[in-house]
């Protein structure tokens, strides 16, 4: 869990709980080489089902996510297919946080996401949200008071939305420069959904291009806050991810600073370059970005965020 493609992780990891959260997915639950799932009691309720004390292990046991609660709102057509939509959801935002690959996941998630994309194309909206829960890698560990995620399934777009909020952090690289708070909402094609579930929880060597559009991206700690809108060819590799678009922050000064708390001093000096570039309104300092083969630039200007 390295500071710098943390964001793009994150973001990854919203389009895979729409790939998982959209289908009539075809009853399999995931195999053991895959992931190991556990959880308490089950409530149906009118809109869905509650499952109380998930765990998710990987077979190396290096990697795990438990929530507290998860509960799913808008039941696919098969009632069978419900648990395994919930596994395939929690299991990507796993993958997509720790950036950890299964081979053991590769069939079945693309089985999952084929299903996913007739069902985006219908129509189909869907609701997920996690409740107190935490993603651990080795000895890194993510805090999340709560992740929500809603999305509207049509052709050829499927509109998505996702809120993270209470994120805290231990034992992460630079965590002083990651966020409390996130939200999003993006368009992107459902017919692209399948690939990218494989390559982000199945084989690391996939890279299919996801293409999507990002009409608002807020993230923000303490006074710190980041606001954007753009575009981005996303796959289930970072560094083979790009994205364009303009990007402010309010209190840039505060944010150098943490940079330098945190011994980034590459970055501490890449950002008062950048501050240099910006234009300035008020408190925010506004950009248009460039993100591709993992190096930020800002205004013609690559920022040193390795």
């Amino acid at each position: 869990m390295k500071h710098a493609p943390l964001f793009s992780r994150l973001f990854l990891g919203v389009v895979s709980v729409c790939a998982a959260t959209t289908g009539q997915i075809a009853h399999a639950a995931p195999p053991h080489e895959c992931v190991t799932l556990t959880h308490g009691a089950t409530h149906d309720t009118p809109q869905g089902v509650t499952y109380d004390s998930v765990q998710l292990h990987t077979p190396d046991g290096q990697s795990t996510l438990s929530a507290r609660h998860l509960t799913l709102n808008g039941k696919p057509t098969a009632p069978a297919a419900t648990d395994d939509l919930a596994a395939a959801a929690s299991l990507l935002v796993l993958a997509a946080m720790t950036n950890t690959h299964t081979p053991g996941c590769s069939a079945w998630l693309a089985q999952q996401g084929q299903t996913a994309e007739a069902t985006l194309q219908a129509g189909k909206a869907l609701d997920l949200t996690w409740q107190g829960a935490s993603v651990t890698h080795r000895t890194a560990k993510v805090m999340l008071g709560g992740l929500h995620f809603q999305i509207q399934g049509s052709t050829p777009l499927a509109s998505a939305t996702l809120a993270l909020s209470g994120i805290s952090y231990h034992n992460v690289a630079n965590q002083g420069l990651l966020p409390s708070d996130a939200q999003a909402r993006f368009t992107l094609p459902s017919r692209e959904l399948a690939g990218l579930m494989d390559a982000i929880g199945g084989r690391s060597t996939a890279s299919p291009a996801v293409h999507t559009t990002l009409s608002a991206f807020t993230a923000t700690q303490g006074d710190i806050r980041l606001e954007g809108h753009g575009s981005a060819t996303l796959t289930g590799n970072v560094n083979t991810t790009s994205a364009q678009g303009h990007l402010e922050i309010s209190n840039l000064p505060e944010l150098i600073q943490h940079a330098r708390d945190e011994q980034q001093l590459k970055l501490a000096a890449g950002l008062a370059l950048a501050r240099l570039v910006s234009h300035r309104e008020g408190e925010r300092n506004t950009w248009d970005t460039i993100w591709e083969s993992g190096v930020l630039t800002v205004n013609g200007f690559p920022l040193p965020l390795k």
